[in-house]
């Protein structure tokens, strides 16, 4: 009975020994997710660099075009998966692009290591320098970085942008997607320079723990009077 007992212990421990070490891989293997960015390093009238990091190794994918429903060119750099860091660092160069043209841009970070999973980013936009194809200046207002959350509290958030010249500062937000019905600002940002001007809005009095909706908006352009919209995004408000 003795021996018997000792043969069925041991056939269950080698049973359960590959079920226990697959529960731990899997318990390791984390879904692949955008933790910082993406941002844009640079531009230059025929390219731009693009960055931003995920939690796990995958894939560095950017899709862009000129329209934020039809990015139908891409760019890639290759996989991601440096043994040395437990994040991943992506960087893209968009080469041969048309100067003084407003693009817009998502970033993909696919095949996540370990669980082949996927994350992107929202349509976010940039400004390549220059003239148009068209000889003439490029002056009409546009984004060229951003927009970005600075800082979010519990009753409070700041937005900032940047745009190629001087502009207005708004921020179109609210709790639903399509209906940005609350707005905040700052004073006009007049261009001082070659660099274009920042935007930077205090959005106050929100609930805390709630998600928010908002689009970023610059008119009356300095010189042209035109105006750049971003894409609706997102933020959330801490908790109190």
């Amino acid at each position: 009975m003795g021996n018997r007992t000792a043969t069925w212990m041991l056939s269950v421990a080698l049973i359960a020994a590959p079920v226990g070490l697959s529960a731990q891989a899997a318990g390791r293997a984390q879904a692949e997710k955008i933790t910082n960015g993406p941002v844009v390093e640079g531009t230059g009238n025929s390219w731009a660099v693009v960055a931003w990091t995920t939690n796990t190794g995958g894939s560095t994918v950017v899709k862009y075009g000129t329209a934020p429903n039809h990015l139908d060119q891409t760019a890639q750099a290759p996989y991601a998966d440096n043994e040395a860091t437990a994040s991943q660092n992506h960087r893209v160069r968009i080469s041969n692009l048309k100067p003084g043209t407003t693009y817009y841009y998502q970033v993909v970070s696919g095949q996540g290591e370990d669980t082949g999973t996927q994350a992107q980013g929202t349509v976010q936009q940039f400004q390549t320098r220059g003239t148009s194809q068209s000889g003439q200046s490029a002056h009409a207002l546009g984004i060229v970085h951003g927009p970005v959350v600075e800082k979010t509290a519990g009753n409070y958030a700041v937005i900032a942008w940047s745009t190629n010249s001087g502009g207005s500062s708004i921020v179109r937000y609210g709790t639903s997607p399509n209906s940005l019905g609350q707005m905040a600002e700052s004073p006009y940002a007049k261009d001082s320079g070659a660099n274009g001007e920042t935007h930077r809005v205090t959005l106050r009095n929100l609930q805390p723990n709630t998600t928010y909706y908002y689009q970023v908006d610059s008119g009356q352009g300095q010189g042209t009077g035109t105006e750049a919209k971003g894409t609706v995004q997102t933020f959330k408000t801490a908790a109190q």
